[in-house]
């Protein structure tokens, strides 16, 4: 992006701050505030000037223009950006967002970070470059703070209406985030496996991240207020990325070197389908021997057998909420709570019924139970 590109981006910015016919400061102290030329901060006025967002008056100085009438009929754009769109969850929430901008005159660019940084801030760079009226931005899956800053600073920059969904940024706790409540759901998902049996609970995470950290909390909340004992060498919080299936190799190493385990709390369902290979290869079964929950409800393991017991996170309400907050800070309304946040729920099948030792009668029906789904 040229300079003077960058230069009108933060005068829109200022502006928006601005009311009508209101004086910004002399061409002199602009430059000095956006550090810049005075040739270059006159190529970009001279853009706005032409874009009718401000009007020069000749020994008077320059001034906010006045709201056109027309604004409010003109498309605008906002951009989206996801991680993939592999996963249920952010197809979901893709949905929601789209449909709730229906009628309203929005077009939507999409883009997606691949949950690498990188990239992620190139995205946001087109998006800038394609002038959006406002950002969605399911943020990567890294806790850089060094990575992260840049994208602060480009957000803050620019002051382009942005709204976080599933996670937010350290450093950026006034940008709306719209996500699960994450400690609720770890909590949730122990109490279960507690309350079905298990005692000996261990917790499995794919990335060290902040959902994953809210997550182990819950679990670890759960565990100390039923008077369990947290195994801390069988704790695992970066899953192996190499490992196919993901969580295989450290599934085997826990349930080998802690042969007590009798339950996995997989902090995302991708986890499940290691585990499960791991429980058979050591000679055990799903729930009879050791319990399996998830989180996300990813459709396809709906065909595991047992049917994997998981979270369901809420997407289309996140994604309906996330485009009501954005489309307020686009048109310059108010957000009175910067966090909104959606309380999971459980949708039990048949991963984790309950040991079998101990239990009464025949093992529970290895298909599970939809008992929650049907309501």
């Amino acid at each position: 992006m040229l300079r003077y590109q960058e230069i009108k981006y933060q005068l829109q910015a200022m502006i928006r701050s601005m009311s009508p016919q209101e004086p910004l400061p002399c061409r002199s102290a602009l430059c000095r505030m956006l550090d810049t030329t005075f040739g270059t901060l006159q190529k970009a006025m001279a853009e706005l000037i032409d874009e009718g967002v401000i009007v020069s008056k000749a020994g008077s100085g320059t001034f906010v223009a006045g709201k056109k009438e027309e604004d409010d009929q003109q498309e605008r754009t906002i951009g989206i950006i996801l991680p993939n769109n592999d996963v249920d969850s952010y197809r979901r929430l893709l949905k929601s967002v789209t449909s709730s901008f229906e009628g309203k005159n929005v077009s939507t660019i999409v883009a997606f970070s691949n949950a690498v940084t990188e990239r992620q801030n190139k995205q946001i760079s087109r998006m800038i470059g394609s002038k959006v009226s406002g950002i969605i931005l399911v943020p990567s899956y890294e806790m850089n703070l060094t990575k992260d800053s840049i994208l602060l600073n480009r957000l803050t920059q620019y002051g382009i209406p942005t709204v976080f969904c599933f996670r937010g940024i350290d450093g950026l706790q006034k940008t709306p985030t719209v996500s699960y409540n994450n400690f609720y759901g770890g909590y949730l998902a122990t109490k279960h496996l507690i309350q079905n049996g298990y005692r000996h609970i261990v917790y499995f995470e794919r990335y060290l991240m902040r959902t994953g950290i809210d997550r182990y909390q819950g679990y670890v909340a759960a565990m100390l207020e039923s008077g369990l004992t947290i195994n801390h060498d069988a704790i695992v919080l970066e899953i192996k990325e190499d490992d196919s299936p993901l969580g295989y190799t450290d599934a085997v190493r826990v349930l080998t070197e802690c042969p007590e385990t009798d339950a996995i709390f997989c902090q995302a369902d991708e986890l499940i389908p290691g585990v499960y290979q791991a429980i058979a290869d050591i000679g055990k079964r799903v729930s009879d021997d050791i319990g399996v929950i998830g989180f996300d409800d990813i459709a396809q393991y709906t065909m595991l057998s047992p049917p994997a017991t998981t979270l369901a996170g809420k997407d289309e309400e996140i994604g309906s909420k996330a485009a009501k907050i954005l489309w307020r800070m686009m048109n310059d309304e108010p957000v009175k709570y910067p966090i909104f946040v959606a309380q999971p729920e459980i949708i039990i099948r048949g991963s984790c019924l309950g040991p079998r030792k101990g239990r009464s009668g025949e093992p529970h029906d290895t298909k599970g139970t939809m008992q929650d789904e049907s309501k």
